[in-house]
């Protein structure tokens, strides 16, 4: 099978981190990537004739290690399966259905046919390879696919096929039978929003997201663009784990949204049923404008439906017009409570771009670092809405992330890295 878009990504990451990546603050400040010698100093290898091309040659061109090129490649693969999921979902899934229509077609002709043989044995096999062939190009990677789906030579058509070498009729026409209702299930509504569910995704991308095993977690992600959300979990019968909890989405007078949130409850279910659970008051939501802190200010604090925004457009500042494409994510845990970390990646053209990306005059300030996971985050500050928000940046190769911005200087949040604990970004370096 070729190399898939998401393997070739992850390739590309990091041989990119590895040449021209590096992150920011190794050592407590600010620090730029190493740069480049200059071309002017005296060189301490003796220079190559061009009939002769050495040892020194080769390694120069070879890319030099770089710390965290890991979590670039990692970082890469995130943003790359959200994007098959924005922007070529719709066609593999019509791709599958097109696919299983030859099937159909054979299925058809099988059940009107007076007497079987290995031809039809044949006509079938072909028409169920064509259709493995096609998942195991466009699905395998992003979905549990069942092995009937994923081989051509399956159950259905081996049946079959002992039933035309034995004269059994009988077994004939069972095989045909099962053969047509499997492929009719699996292009069905109800199938396909489940086992090839695009809201929410479960499988690799949640996996990326929270590696490890840790199935505690929801994550929704939103394009830069607003053309696109969905969210991340484990769970795959209708959002509802074994633990009974279901995954569900509030919506706020203002518009704003939270895609993390999970408990038992009826449906429907509006906000003027729900008592407030958020701890503080207070809660990160997604909207048109992007991510909000929304705030319960009434008097009484009784019911979701007051709480209001009081800084909208978090990310906004942090934002570049030179990016690829950005997503951005809000990490919450399963549970009652409204816990939602925010996130907002963006991934450039190359390593450089993204240094040139942060490193320019701007709307956004550096003062030192903080560690988290054996990397040296930069802490970074801007305004929104005349109001100072402070939160946390890191580049990995071709990628940046700026996480948890909020109106709380750093100083006054010592665990500010706990609802990141379990994803992808808190894997430690290579060999660390």
């Amino acid at each position: 099978m070729p190399p898939t878009r998401r393997r070739i990504l992850a390739t590309v990451a990091l041989a990119q981190s590895s040449l021209l990546g590096g992150c920011f603050g190794d050592s407590g400040g600010t620090t730029a990537d190493t740069e480049p010698t200059d071309s002017s100093a005296p060189s301490a290898t003796p220079e190559p004739t061009a009939a002769e091309p050495t040892a020194t040659e080769t390694a120069t061109a070879t890319a030099t290690p770089v710390a965290h090129a890991d979590l670039a490649a990692a970082t890469g693969n995130v943003l790359a399966e959200f994007e098959w999921f924005r922007t070529e979902y719709d066609d593999a899934i019509l791709g599958l259905k097109r696919a299983v229509s030859g099937v159909f077609g054979v299925v058809e002709d099988l059940e009107t046919a007076e007497q079987l043989t290995e031809s039809d044995v044949t006509a079938l096999r072909e028409a169920t390879t064509h259709v493995a062939e096609y998942v195991q190009a466009n699905l395998v990677d992003h979905f549990a696919v069942p092995p009937a789906l994923r081989i051509g030579d399956n159950v259905y058509v081996r049946d079959l096929e002992r039933g035309v070498t034995r004269g059994d009729e009988r077994l004939q026409n069972a095989a045909i039978s099962r053969a047509g209702s499997f492929y009719q299930r699996v292009v069905s509504g109800p199938y396909v929003d489940n086992e090839f569910s695009r809201r929410p995704v479960y499988g690799p991308l949640y996996d990326m997201l929270v590696p490890g095993g840790s199935g505690n977690h929801i994550v929704a992600l939103a394009s830069a663009e607003d053309d696109f959300v969905t969210w991340a979990h484990p769970d795959r019968t209708e959002s509802t784990a074994t633990d009974g909890v279901a995954r569900h989405t509030h919506e706020f007078p203002s518009g704003h949204r939270t895609y993390t949130h999970a408990h038992d409850h009826s449906t429907p279910h509006p906000l003027n049923e729900h008592s407030n659970e958020p701890q503080y008051n207070e809660l990160y939501a997604y909207g048109d404008d992007g991510v909000a802190l929304l705030e319960d200010t009434a008097s009484w604090r009784e019911r979701l439906d007051d709480y209001r925004p009081v800084l909208t457009d978090l990310f906004g500042p942090v934002r570049s017009e030179g990016r690829e494409y950005g997503v951005t994510m809000m990490v919450g845990t399963i549970d009652a409570g409204f816990t939602a970390e925010p996130l907002y990646v963006e991934r450039f053209a190359s390593p450089q771009a993204a240094r040139t990306a942060v490193s320019g005059d701007g709307p956004v300030s550096a003062s030192g670092t903080t560690s988290f996971a054996g990397r040296r985050w930069d802490r970074v500050f801007y305004d929104v809405d005349d109001v100072t928000v402070y939160a946390y940046r890191f580049r990995a190769g071709a990628s940046v992330i700026t996480a948890l911005p909020a109106d709380v200087p750093w100083e006054r949040r010592p665990e500010w890295t706990a609802g990141l604990a379990s994803t992808w970004l808190a894997s430690p370096p290579s060999g660390g």
